[in-house]
């Protein structure tokens, strides 16, 4: 805690003769304290939306995720002022900011040619806030304190929204989130950012289990809380989800001074849970989708009682490697024999379990093409999408939706058909039932609706934090914290490569959090560039022994004690920047809230329609047309509305406004087909309208029994 409290005062806004006066005991306690609430501040305040937004549907819906952003950049306003007179940034992060902000820049550009423009919009305040955390984590001073805080608050929200998920697995007559489908999605509302978020904790828990400072106790705790990460994240039966996982193992074990005690921790938290599934495999509702409320009670909680048993093997499991781990002192020899002798046995047991696998099944390549040829065509899609059968099969449907993305960047390769727009081409190019608003690829997305130009910033944007993020691996081995670094660092490439098949670019809960991590990550590596090297060993490595609890490199002891040294370092902070920087945020706010509080006049005009409240219902339906002057929602609505009211002509005026707005909309061609024939009795008007909106939605089956219909009379 003093260790923390010196880095923080390295960091405080502090002129020289401030810092050289006299202060009673009472006053400087008081100054220390405020300093280190600034120090830690932008970190904490970031780590809390995150938290809150994984209990509001992930932040994925706009009405729900304003009010968190916008007190987020109330937040960060107060620490524009607050916060150092120098920010530090290495300079690949700085290109990347820039690439970002070019990026936010176009996204809100393509209002201008957007075929739906208010989509854009929302976009462009989803990117803006993206680009707002990115800026203030990356550029904030960070010591070993912000690293810890940022890296095991995430593993706490992350443990957090597990034991909700999974309470809606066994106890599912009180939790009762998860009854419409056996997959968990609850409290982020998509199962894949569930098990996305799983996977990047793990690591991050393996470095708390295995770190050879930390009380037994401490370390035991991380133990049943890989236990329950895995049981949530199988229970998410995400494909994708074992991918990532695959990828952050590789990554941490790769970038790891702690590979062997993170294995073992690995194997006490991981073992217990495998054996719970193991024993719960003849419970069907467990893994398939049921009506039978009874059976599927009575299953969760025999789940419930494995699983607290579980919980308490693993936390034993991992006193007894904590204590061995502290009393027994391997030398480098023996660590590497030890470590080679598990891989062959890993690698004898990938085989056997491989050949035993796919030995009945006509061999890896008859199954490789096999499944290539479902996953291309998904031929082979199981009965029950939502239950652990899928796991068997690689027909996902995306790649459907990948040459939806590609055949609309064709049609406009440079801009793009804007923001936040793909629901529009999957209307278009769509060959079965259902709407899908993203192409899940991130890259396909952005490729589609923002063309080539929004994907080469997009990629510089991802690329340049993770260069930022990755910088100094050999360099900064025997770097105590070498370990957590390679636990943030694997969760965030987990999430860069699941974003190639997914959305999670749209779960604001899930990327503040990508942005956090790797932001702090990059901020703590360009704040150790500029210092000499760190003496001394890896806090929890396998040979070399730790470090002073301290947790503060002496480099950073020395500026606590001289603070003119910290204030040598970095970018300069000054007024001018500090008021441009809250106006932009300002700005930010109001791009916000106006398209929020339409979304609310909209939805109070539905409702008062609803109930017969006419007049008042055009009054709301106005409102939210003037807070959002780019949406046709508020446009449809009130022409209905002025409908019931038997002022047809008018409507007819409103749809046309619509028209005229949006399109390439096809629900406005059917509003308008609608009121030509019902109101007006031009029913080869109205079919005219219905071939437009056809041709921008061919499978819209009310418009095709509308037209054949009106082609019939």
């Amino acid at each position: 805690m003093q260790a923390g409290i010196i880095l923080a005062v390295s960091h405080t806004d502090l002129n020289d003769e401030q810092a050289a006066a006299p202060q009673s005991p009472p006053a400087a306690t008081w100054r220390r304290c405020a300093s280190t609430t600034v120090t830690y501040l932008p970190h904490a305040a970031t780590l809390l939306a995150v938290l809150v937004m994984s209990f509001v549907s992930g932040g994925y819906i706009f009405s729900s995720a304003t009010p968190v952003v916008l007190a987020y950049g109330a937040v960060m306003v107060a620490w524009f002022w607050l916060a150092p007179k120098r920010l530090i940034a290495a300079r690949v992060y700085g290109v990347a900011l820039v690439a970002f902000a070019l990026f936010v820049l176009w996204t809100g550009a393509s209002i201008l040619w957007s075929i739906g423009p208010n989509l854009s919009w929302v976009a462009f305040d989803y990117a803006a806030a993206y680009l707002l955390v990115a800026w203030v984590v990356g550029t904030a001073p960070a010591g070993r304190g912000q690293l810890r805080l940022v890296a095991y608050g995430f593993l706490v929200i992350a443990v957090a929204v597990a034991v909700y998920a999974y309470l809606g697995k066994v106890l599912p007559d009180v939790v009762k989130h998860a009854h419409q489908y056996a997959r968990l999605d609850q409290p982020l509302g998509y199962w894949n950012v569930l098990a996305l978020m799983m996977v990047m904790a793990l690591p991050i828990a393996l470095d708390m289990a295995s770190r050879r400072a930390y009380h037994p106790v401490v370390r035991a705790l991380a133990a049943p809380a890989i236990t329950l990460l895995s049981l949530t994240f199988f229970f998410a039966f995400s494909r994708g989800g074992y991918i990532a996982l695959a990828v952050c193992c590789l990554a941490y074990f790769a970038l790891s001074t702690a590979r062997l005690g993170g294995l073992f921790s690995l194997i006490c938290g991981v073992v217990p849970a495998v054996a719970t599934l193991l024993a719960v495999r003849g419970k069907s509702t467990l893994f398939n989708a049921t009506l039978d409320d009874a059976l599927r009670t009575t299953q969760g909680h025999g789940l419930l009682r494995w699983s607290l048993l579980a919980l308490a093997v693993a936390f034993v499991m991992q006193v007894g490697v904590a204590l061995a781990h502290r009393r027994v002192a391997l030398g480098r020899r023996a660590v590497r024999a030890l470590g080679t002798a598990i891989a062959v046995l890993l690698v004898v047991a990938l085989v056997g379990g491989g050949a035993a696998y796919f030995g009945p099944r006509g061999g890896v390549v008859h199954w490789v093409k096999q499944h290539y040829k479902s996953a291309i065509s998904d031929s082979s899609a199981s009965s029950d999408r939502n239950g652990a059968n899928r796991l068997f099969t690689l027909a996902t449907g995306r790649p459907e939706l990948w040459r939806e993305g590609i055949k609309q960047y064709d049609h406009n390769p440079v801009v793009g058909t804007g923001a936040g727009t793909f629901r529009f081409t999957n209307y278009r190019f769509r060959t079965a039932e259902g709407v899908v608003k993203h192409a899940h690829s991130q890259w396909i997305n952005v490729l589609s609706e923002l063309g080539l130009v929004g994907l080469v910033l997009y990629v510089l944007s991802i690329g340049g934090l993770l260069v930022a993020m990755l910088r100094r691996l050999l360099r900064d081995r025997d770097d105590g914290e070498r370990a957590l670094l390679a636990g943030v660092q694997a969760a965030c490439l987990a999430f860069v490569v699941h974003i190639s098949w997914d959305w999670d670019w749209d779960m604001a809960a899930i990327t503040f959090a990508f942005l956090l991590l790797a932001g702090t990550t990059a901020s703590y590596l360009a704040a150790r560039g500029k210092e000499p090297a760190e003496a001394g060993g890896a806090d929890g490595a396998d040979v070399v022994a730790e470090p002073s609890e301290g947790g503060v490199d002496a480099a950073e002891l020395r500026a606590g004690v001289d603070g003119k040294a910290s204030r040598r370092r970095g970018r300069r902070f000054g007024p001018a920047a500090r008021a441009l920087a809250c106006g932009l945020v300002l700005l930010g706010a109001a791009s916000w809230t106006l398209p929020y509080l339409s979304e609310r006049a909209f939805s109070r005009a539905v409702a008062q329609a609803g109930d017969q409240h006419l007049e008042a219902a055009v009054a709301s339906a106005r409102q939210a047309q003037r807070l959002d002057p780019l949406a046709v929602d508020p446009l449809i609505t009130l022409a209905q509305v002025e409908q019931q009211q038997a002022l047809a002509g008018d409507a007819l005026q409103t749809l046309t406004q619509a028209q005229k707005l949006q399109p390439q909309n096809f629900e406005v061609y059917y509003q308008m087909a609608l009121l030509l024939s019902t109101q007006f009795g031009r029913d080869r008007a109205a079919a005219a309208e219905l071939r437009k909106g056809l041709a921008l939605n061919p499978k819209d089956s009310s418009m095709q029994f509308l037209l054949s219909s009106l082609e019939r009379r």
